[in-house]
């Protein structure tokens, strides 16, 4: 095709020059905008946006030309086929023209926009996650020897949140080199706009270090997305200049603990995160709760990594307490001085703690409420919270709804701590509430992988109370196969009692029959004497349990089972003096173990007013609802309907 013709036509209809004065004046105007955009206080980008927009012109400016380049005077020169071929001719060439200048328009403006509003260069850009961002640490000592340390901080401190799998790290070498590549080609990026623009990280661990003679001080903070919005700023750690390091790793330490635990600000019981090897410390014993050596070890090594760690101490004295060593949980508990923190879920354990071994049964009640609302999923308090609400309070309704909060679907009860202490505590409620079914059902498949005598003991009384002995004879069989001779007998002389509970006197002496020909000739144990207690016999009863009060005269028990086998031997005289005796062995810690060993002699001497006298004033000591006391405490089977003895089961309602 030639294409002299169509430039001469071009030419000769003006065409080239109102296309130069197209361009002239967009060249003019966009100088014009270059200088003057600032004083004028319009938008940086004034220059590119008009850019744009004249290119988006220029096409419809060129169609303009075409539709308006022959003049009317032109059409009356030429006839109208000669006008006809010579429009088709050229328009066909113009239109050619038209759409290679509209479509070089259109790629500079994709150039433009992919330049200038978008990304410069195709790098990955991230979806924003739980991704950590290190920054190096600023030097502010005004020496570059020690740059060095800014690097190493970073450095740490990216190995330590990788190592220990808290998140995806984007580290400053990482930024560096994207920043490397887009300064190629513009100079205004930097780390912020790196972070922001491509990694959207959601924290950002920053900080810098100076020198205060010879002691190096290292600063840093976390900040979310927004590098402006700090977080947390953690306190200066400081440490000889020429051992760096020894800050760095006790800064690494918090940061880690910090991660760790951020995610449920209200189960942190810090003010400050804990170092990491004290959390870890922390997280290996509760692993390992039933191995009460290790249990404490692991705790006191956490104490030891960190002292202001406030979870250790308080679950220390929780160990020191189910030990039964009450003064040294005691002590432990003022150790903790109130000054020495402000959080309230701090103040409300150490309040929990203290009524806990002052035997202060509602308030027990009350903190521990407090602090299953701060972490109802937490399984370690949702098992002290059932056993609160069964034992030291009566409130049997209420462990559904908690034992709930916890699915026990899928959990291996093997190496789940606190399990079993879950599902003795839903079995005792649901026997306190009739649902025998429910406890035999439960129990069952539990105590083929648990071993432990304690939860076996609610499946008897299951058996026994929902009418099963043939079950009752079968399952006490088996257990002797199993069990000690002691922990045998012991559950035998429970099965008893269950059985005087329900005056089935001739079933309950069977199993006290099987204690008395099971135990060695002249033994003195206490759970043989307590079968002859049990079935009547308290000739040969007071017998052992003289020999056992002589050898320890301060046993609250010997002595109570003594003065009432006196009793009803018809020793009234000696039976109250040893009973009276017990008034000199009160002392602190005892949870009301004394006023309720009077309250059973009166129950056995039909005293009834002194008895619920003892009883209450015992509940106001600490004393607990468990699985052999109050309502399943043979001695008070007399008194189990009267609205007395249903005010003290509601004592604390």
């Amino acid at each position: 095709m030639n294409f002299r013709p169509f430039l001469i036509e071009c030419r000769d209809k003006q065409i080239f020059k109102k296309l130069s004065i197209f361009i002239v004046s967009s060249w003019v105007a966009l100088q014009a905008l270059a200088i003057t955009w600032e004083p004028l206080g319009l938008p940086e980008k004034s220059v590119t946006y008009l850019i744009i927009t004249l290119l988006a012109i220029f096409p419809i400016y060129t169609l303009f030309i075409w539709k308006y380049r022959i003049s009317k005077s032109e059409k009356e020169q030429l006839d109208e086929d000669e006008l006809k071929k010579k429009q088709n001719q050229f328009q066909k060439l113009f239109y050619s023209s038209l759409s290679i200048i509209t479509l070089l328009c259109a790629l500079f403006i994709v150039f433009i926009v992919n330049n200038k509003f978008l990304t410069k260069l195709q790098l990955p850009v991230f979806e924003k996650s739980d991704k950590i961002a290190v920054l190096k640490f600023g030097n502010n000592t005004g020496n570059s020897e020690f740059d060095i340390i800014g690097k190493m901080a970073a450095d740490w401190i990216v190995h330590g949140i990788t190592e220990n799998q808290v998140a995806q790290v984007v580290s400053p070498e990482i930024v560096s080199d994207y920043l490397s590549i887009l300064n190629a080609q513009a100079t205004s990026e930097d780390n912020e706009t790196i972070l922001q623009d491509y990694f959207k990280p959601s924290k950002i661990i920053s900080g810098n270090f100076y020198l205060e003679g010879n002691t190096l001080i290292l600063q840093c903070a976390i900040a979310g997305e927004n590098i402006n919005e700090t977080i947390i700023a953690f306190k200066n750690n400081e440490c000889d200049k020429d051992k760096p390091l020894d800050c760095i790793e006790e800064l690494k330490q918090r940061i880690i603990g910090y991660l760790i635990t951020k995610d449920h600000p209200k189960l942190n019981l810090q003010q400050t995160p804990p170092k990491y090897k004290a959390y870890q410390n922390v997280l290996n014993a509760k692993a390992n709760f039933s191995n009460e050596a290790m249990y404490i070890d692991l705790l006191n090594k956490a104490i030891a990594i960190d002292s202001n760690y406030f979870e250790p101490k308080v679950l220390r004295i929780a160990y020191y307490y189910g030990l039964g060593e009450y003064k040294k949980a005691d002590s432990l508990r003022k150790a903790i001085r109130p000054s020495s923190f402000n959080n309230t879920r701090q103040r409300n354990l150490l309040n929990h703690y203290e009524a806990l071994i002052h035997g202060k049964n509602d308030k027990i009640y009350s903190t521990i409420k407090k602090e299953y609302d701060f972490a109802p999923f937490d399984i370690q308090t949702n098992s002290t919270f059932m056993t609160v609400a069964l034992q030291f309070v009566n409130r049997p309704k209420e462990l559904d709804s908690i034992y709930n909060e916890v699915t026990m679907e899928g959990l291996d009860l093997l190496n789940c701590a606190f399990c079993p202490y879950r599902i003795y505590s839903k079995a005792l409620a649901d026997i306190e509430l009739k649902k025998y079914d429910d406890v035999i059902t439960a129990l069952k498949p539990a105590i083929e992988i648990i071993e432990d005598t304690y939860l076996k003991k609610p499946l008897v009384t299951a058996y026994i109370r929902s009418n099963k002995s043939a079950e009752v004879n079968t399952f006490i069989d088996l257990l002797k196969l199993e069990l000690p001779l002691e922990d045998w007998q012991n559950m035998c002389l429970f099965a008893g009692n269950e059985y005087v509970l329900l005056n089935e006197k001739s079933k309950a002496d069977e199993y006290f029959e099987k204690i008395i020909h099971s135990s060695p000739l002249e033994s003195n144990s206490y759970t043989l004497a307590k079968a002859y207690y049990m079935k009547e016999d308290f000739s040969n009863a007071q017998k052992i349990f003289k020999n056992l009060y002589q050898a320890n005269p301060k046993n609250i028990n010997f002595t109570t089972y003594l003065a009432i086998s006196n009793y009803k031997l018809g020793h009234a005289q000696k039976a109250e003096d040893l009973i009276l005796s017990l008034n000199d062995l009160r002392a602190d810690y005892q949870y009301g173990n004394i006023d309720y060993a009077f309250a059973k002699y009166y129950a056995s001497t039909e005293n009834k007013e002194d008895m619920f006298k003892h009883l209450r004033k015992s509940l106001l000591d600490g004393h607990l609802y468990t699985s052999t006391s109050f309502q399943n405490d043979p001695h008070f089977k007399s008194y189990l309907k009267t609205k007395e003895f249903e005010s003290v089961m509601n004592f604390w309602h």
